[in-house]
């Protein structure tokens, strides 16, 4: 008798008392770079100082409004009907093009009928094909179907029907159809409180929504189709009186600029996939994949909050076919779940998948007519065909589903979203944390590891995971450079090649430095690739690691999007420095005198020619005469005005003379601290990337907002020269002294006032 035991990943997750709970528990949080995480506890933090506003979109009630009292149809002026809204490059084939409303092809159109709507809410099966058509020829040659899944014989209640069109694609449709698993992903996506009832709301105008690099947009379209002979050329409903699915694609063209830019090899299912879901999504190509492998992250990914897409691309034609053994190529399958069946010839891992359009399922071994099946004892098959709960799901052996299956995506959802969609409840939530920052060149653009010297200066992400639980935590991490969906956009840059590498360190090191990279091998570096996202899955066991997101080449401009998922308990904290001076003027430069070379003291040489107090000239005129010994060049005017300022607590514009011993030990202190970084033969030039440690052997240290503000406003094309270091420590010092001040006169309860504000902003 055979006997079956199931994966781990298939029993629910259902250790939860209450999901009010939880939304506490996994409330995913934005990294403030100062914080440490624990990603077990609450906390939401907003915000970080170089992130702009988010770009204005049009409000969708005031167009709706204003149509609606003008008695207009809407007409889109960012996305009017004509050849620019189709194609930038290849016209289409079928010809002429004709733009038509919904009521001039149908006389009573609908947003989204009631079957559909039965769909988003969870309680049927999206099929597709017209009533009646044949389901392809079973046992033969691969056919062409002209619909998905091709007819159900009538498409019964619970059942809708969307097909490619003579012109659309493929991608943008399987991704689509996966959001059928999760039906508040899809009414986020495709709000339905809109209709073609000129009394309530119609107005000519429709929204939807796409994920763009960390946020929801809106996008609002015209209900101008583009026809041929009365007929949609793009992707449709079957049923001639339903548009959610052509006005989606139209938002969806809008977004990337044209149809021409979501179709053909510009579209991918794993691109679109991000859009609709704004998950991480991870693609496997798995012909050339290690099975042991594959297996492993099936195993992985089941049993969490993630979706499993897997697709069928043949090279040699990208249309859509049905093969032989009832799969059908160009069309998302969702895993669903894993089994092992125990037999006499040893175990067989088997794999469930979901057809969400209901037809095109697989007919080979272990499909339920075929012997592998009738094999089962009556309790293994009762057993299985629980697990089969929607029509259009099956189950198939390991080996086949690697075999036949070319592609599979992986969408890792966000805590938030597994708390709204109740169909993700059994599964196990991620633990998420985010940060949005950016690469700038001469700060912490570093380059990837083939650039040991600057790499170490790219930012940096601490993962401790305690050594007390002792369990493998699994963790995705995901780096996503900003993009523009429409190429020919106003601004629009390339993309870079990123990636991020993954270091093992102890626990006690608190920043990865350019020595510790060029001794230790990293424990991973993706493939530095010119694409939008780069993510990897790993297991780690206890410890500290550090994640530093990169681009191939050092100086690279460019915002980021950071994303960690972990399903045990761990640390996160961006890795950052403490604003502290800790080489006090006062405390560490205390000799009061200098000797010249002809051994007398410069103090009693200076009093005989100058008065008690100097001006800015009188000490730019000493300083130029002694300049070799204590300068790496001679000082501005401008230098010496900011070395008077540290000394000059009235704000008269001079320095006493009983300052300047003190004054010239500190210039000599910085002068030695900078010849140690030297850029190459020039004494008095250095990388602003070494300007952290720079500050590190003057005395300071600061936190990685001040770093890039004084790179900004003391390097000039990634170069530090002595000077500007000297300007940078006076101003550092002056902030902590003043801060120090001003501390002590609020701890009197003396406010500060805005004449003292200025001052102190202008005087510094």
């Amino acid at each position: 008798m055979n006997d079956i035991s199931y994966e781990k990943c298939l029993k629910p997750y259902t250790n939860w008392r209450c999901i009010a709970q939880l939304r506490k528990l996994f409330r995913p949080r934005t990294l403030k770079s100062d914080t440490v995480y624990n990603v077990q506890r609450s906390g939401c933090f907003r915000g970080y100082w170089t992130v702009e506003r988010p770009r204005q979109q049009p409000n969708y009630h005031a167009v709706r409004r204003s149509c609606r009292e003008r008695g207009a149809l809407f007409e889109d002026p960012d996305f009017a009907a004509g050849p620019k809204c189709l194609y930038k490059n290849k016209r289409p084939a079928v010809q002429p093009i004709v733009w038509m409303r919904p009521h001039e092809m149908c006389q009573r159109p609908k947003f989204m009928v009631d079957s559909t709507r039965l769909v988003s809410q969870g309680n049927g099966v999206v099929s597709t094909g017209a009533g009646g058509g044949s389901g392809g020829s079973a046992g033969g040659e691969p056919t062409r179907n002209g619909t998905i899944g091709g007819g159900g014989g009538g498409g019964g209640g619970g059942r809708c029907g969307v097909e490619p069109g003579e012109l659309g694609d493929h991608s943008f449709l399987a991704a689509v159809s996966s959001l059928t698993l999760t039906p508040k992903f899809l009414d986020r996506v495709v709000p339905l409180d809109q209709s073609f009832d000129p009394t309530t709301s119609y107005c000519g105008l429709f929204r939807f929504r796409f994920w763009y690099f960390g946020e929801w947009k809106e996008v609002l379209v015209d209900d101008k189709l583009p026809t041929y002979r009365g007929r949609l050329v793009y992707m449709r409903s079957t049923n001639p009186t339903e548009f959610w699915a052509a006005l989606l694609e139209k938002a969806y063209a809008k977004l990337y600029g044209c149809y021409e830019n979501i179709s053909g090899p510009g579209c991918s299912t794993t691109r679109a996939l991000q859009d609709l879901t704004g998950g991480i999504v991870q693609s496997f190509g798995l012909s050339n994949q290690d099975r042991f492998l594959t297996y492993q992250v099936l195993n992985s990914a089941v049993p969490r909050s993630s979706l499993l897409i897997s697709t069928i691309t043949l090279k040699e034609n990208k249309r859509q076919l049905r093969l032989r053994n009832g799969l059908m190529t160009q069309h998302a399958y969702s895993v669903t779940g894993l089994a092992r069946v125990r037999g006499p010839l040893g175990d067989t891992p088997l794999v469930r998948l979901r057809n969400p359009w209901g037809e095109g399922e697989w007919t080979g071994p272990w499909s339920e007519r075929s012997w592998e099946w009738d094999g089962l004892s009556g309790r293994d098959k009762e057993l299985l065909s629980v697990r089969v709960r929607n029509d259009g799901e099956f189950w198939m052996s390991f080996e086949d589903f690697a075999r036949h299956f070319t592609q599979l995506d992986i969408v890792h959802v966000s805590p938030d979203d597994w708390m709204t969609e109740p169909a993700l409840h059994s599964k196990q939530p991620w633990r998420a944390v985010l940060a949005r920052r950016r690469w700038r060149s001469g700060y912490n653009a570093g380059g990837g590891p083939g650039h040991p010297e600057t790499t170490a200066m790219n930012p940096q992400f601490h993962i401790g995971i305690p050594r007390t639980s002792g369990n493998k935590c699994h963790v995705v991490v995901s780096v996503v450079q900003q993009y523009e969906t429409d190429p020919e956009a106003k601004g629009a840059r390339p993309l870079f090649a990123i990636g991020f590498a993954v270091y093992e360190v102890p626990h006690s090191t608190s920043r990865l430095t350019p020595q510790f990279v060029a001794q230790q091998q990293p424990l991973d570096v993706t493939n530095h690739s010119v694409a939008r996202e780069v993510v990897t899955f790993f297991t780690l066991p206890p410890g500290d690691y550090i994640v530093v997101p990169q681009t191939n080449v050092p100086n690279c401009d460019a915002k980021f999007l950071l994303r960690i998922l972990t399903d045990e308990q761990s640390n996160i904290w961006e890795v950052n420095d403490d604003n502290m001076v800790f080489k006090n003027i006062s405390a560490e430069f205390l000799e009061d005198t200098v000797i010249l070379p002809d051994g007398k003291p410069l103090l009693t040489k200076l009093m005989v020619k100058y008065p008690p107090e100097l001006d800015v000239t009188q000490l730019q005129k000493i300083l130029r005469a002694h300049w070799k010994a204590y300068l790496a060049e001679k000082p501005s005017l401008e230098l010496c005005k900011s070395l008077i300022m540290l000394r000059d607590v009235n704000i008269s514009g001079r320095i006493n003379m009983m300052d300047i011993p003190v004054l010239m030990h500190m210039l000599q202190f910085w002068k030695i601290a900078f010849q140690k970084f030297e850029k190459g033969v020039n004494p008095t030039k250095t990388s602003s990337y070494n300007l952290r440690p720079l500050l590190w052997e003057a005395g300071s240290t600061v936190s990685n907002k001040v770093l890039e503000c004084l790179v900004l406003r003391f390097a000039k094309s990634r170069v530090l020269t002595s000077e500007c270091f000297i300007m940078a420590m006076v101003r550092l010092h002056l902030a902590h002294e003043r801060y120090h001040s001003l501390d002590t006169k609020m701890s009197k309860g003396n406010p500060l006032t805005l004449e003292e504000l200025i001052l102190m902003t202008i005087y510094s």
